[in-house]
């Protein structure tokens, strides 16, 4: 498995100077930061041909036979898109996800194809690095499909942090802000978003903007101009000045913009603007091509509790948010291995695409197993190592108590790992490998159930004492992970966790913990 995530961007100044129709003859440039608001993509490798993607934003889930022929105007088009440019043609399943909704106006497009790039890249061996990633992001949205967007939000994302670009001919130049965090922090401070609950076709407007540059509309070209005035100009000011100018500018540029199109602005979005300037606000807009989205609201931080207030009143969301300096990275990388970058939505979603890869049916078997053996009054013996141990030993007190319902008895479970003088005489008299087969072979009798625990399925205690437990004519029951390793030999029924982390690998063990038990609570409940 692999798991990537892209941040989204917040721009301040020149946004519509980077579509080529405007950058190509008079040069463009983008003041921007991209914030804590992700898109996540993970990939796993999955049997058979074809391709699956999952997208939880549009609630789609696709199964592709021939990717060469997937239709790429569709919601998923930018996941196939990356797909075929890697020569990625089956046996992958793409899980998708975003912090905020589409058409919210932050560059959400852009932070897709790049956290897509970084994390097909990755495993089709590509070690990219933050230009490449751009470059790759960019000409797959405007090259290969044909939007018609601009430049600044697949560079933003792989970068991140504050950034100065520009663009022209030649191509796009990502120039960090060279400023103290202190000043960013001074900036951060001043800043508010709101969601206007409404979206918009950003590719809709700026195909308007764009026929209206090509055609040389002189009030478009010239708001086009001032807005990139105004991108330099605000650089500036950060780099040496009233961080308040940032907010007079914002409302400057945000009336240039409006002379973009008809559609950037609208009376539902006037009045939020209106009422936070009323309440305090120094200045504001709506954030990527407008239409709907984020309101951006420029604000001393006293008269934002007010601003807030009013904003809400109205029925906008204010959404909580910092600065991010990462970019577009990896989280989890194809040996299993968190990154530092790590966050819960991320965690939370790897764990999730484990988890919609598990056998159900795999699981009803073990817990009709379970339950045969507590009607025969069979002995379940549970053992594991490390995390696992933890593991075994929860899973007997479960068995033992949890399940009881009704004045009924619970099974007779026996933790191999908890008798630690015993475990420890076997271990030191004889070695390592006989501490659970050693107990079993006092206690274990022919129709009694093993469960054998290994992350990694190769621990050669577990191993010694399946193999015993075969042999008295037990049943057999392990759960592992990775490809199963021996432990898939030597067990009857072997549940494998479909992944190469151990963290995941352990959690869905205990979660199989809780669900076997809850299966056989109702089980005996009914009966």
């Amino acid at each position: 498995m692999i798991i990537a995530k892209s941040p989204v961007r917040l721009s301040f100044g020149g946004g519509g100077t980077d579509l080529p129709a405007y950058y190509e003859a008079h040069g463009g440039a983008v003041l921007s930061v991209t914030i804590d608001k992700y898109f996540y993509s993970v990939l796993e490798e999955i049997p058979g041909p074809g391709v699956e993607i999952s997208s939880s934003d549009y609630q789609l889930h696709q199964r592709i036979a021939d990717l060469d022929k997937a239709n790429l105007k569709d919601a998923l088009r930018i996941p196939k898109a990356v797909l075929r440019h890697f020569g990625i043609k089956g046996g992958v399943m793409l899980s998708l996800k975003s912090d905020i909704p589409p058409g919210s106006g932050l560059g959400l497009s852009g932070a897709v194809a790049t956290s897509l790039v970084r994390c097909v890249g990755a495993f089709a061996g590509q070690d990219l690095d933050k230009a490449k990633v751009g470059e790759l992001a960019t000409h797959i949205e405007l090259n290969v499909l044909g939007r018609p967007i601009g430049m600044q939000d697949q560079y933003a994302s792989a970068h991140g942090g504050l950034n100065f670009l520009t663009f022209d001919a030649s191509g796009t130049r990502v120039e960090p802000i060279e400023i103290s965090r202190s000043r960013q922090q001074e900036l951060r401070r001043h800043l508010m978003l709101f969601h206007t609950g409404s979206s918009r076709d950003s590719a809709r407007i700026l195909e308007g903007q764009r026929q209206a540059t090509q055609e040389r509309d002189q009030s478009v070209l010239e708001a086009l101009h001032q807005v990139k005035r105004t991108a330099y100009r605000m650089r500036e000011i950060l780099e040496g000045g009233d961080i308040r100018e940032i907010g007079t500018l914002l409302h400057e540029s945000w009336q240039h913009k409006k002379r973009f199109a008809k559609s950037v602005s609208n009376p539902e979005i006037d009045l939020y603007y209106d009422t936070a300037m009323r309440n305090g606000a120094l200045g504001g807009k709506i954030t990527g091509a407008g239409g709907g989205g984020f309101l951006l609201v420029f604000c001393e931080p006293g008269k934002q509790a007010a601003v807030s207030e009013e904003l809400t009143a109205l029925g906008l969301q204010q959404l909580v948010f910092d600065f991010e300096y990462g970019g577009s990275q990896i989280t989890l990388d194809q040996a299993g291995r968190f990154k530092s970058t790590i966050t819960p939505e991320g965690y939370l979603l790897g764990m999730r695409a484990v988890v919609n890869r598990l056998d159900k049916a795999q699981i009803g078997r073990m817990a009709d197993t379970l339950h045969t053996a507590y009607m025969a009054d069979k002995q379940v013996f549970i053992m594991g190592n490390g995390g696992s141990a933890a593991t075994a030993s929860h899973f007997c007190s479960d068995l033992a108590k949890t399940v009881a319902v009704n004045g009924r008895r619970g099974f007779r479970a026996i933790p191999l790992t908890d008798n630690i003088p015993l475990m420890t005489a076997w271990g030191n008299d004889v070695g390592f490998e006989d501490i659970f087969s050693g107990q079993l072979r006092n206690l274990l009798n022919e129709g009694d159930v093993v469960i054998g625990i290994s992350g990694g399925g190769m621990s050669p205690n577990v191993i010694k004492a399946m193999e015993l437990a075969r042999e008295r004519g037990a049943h057999t029951i392990g759960l592992t992970g990775f490809s199963g390793g021996r432990l898939k030999d030597v067990a009857e029924e072997c549940f494998i966790v479909p992944s190469g982390n151990y963290q995941f690998i352990e959690d869905v063990h205990m979660m199989l913990v809780h669900l076997l038990t809850s299966l056989i609570r109702e089980q005996l409940a009914e009966g």
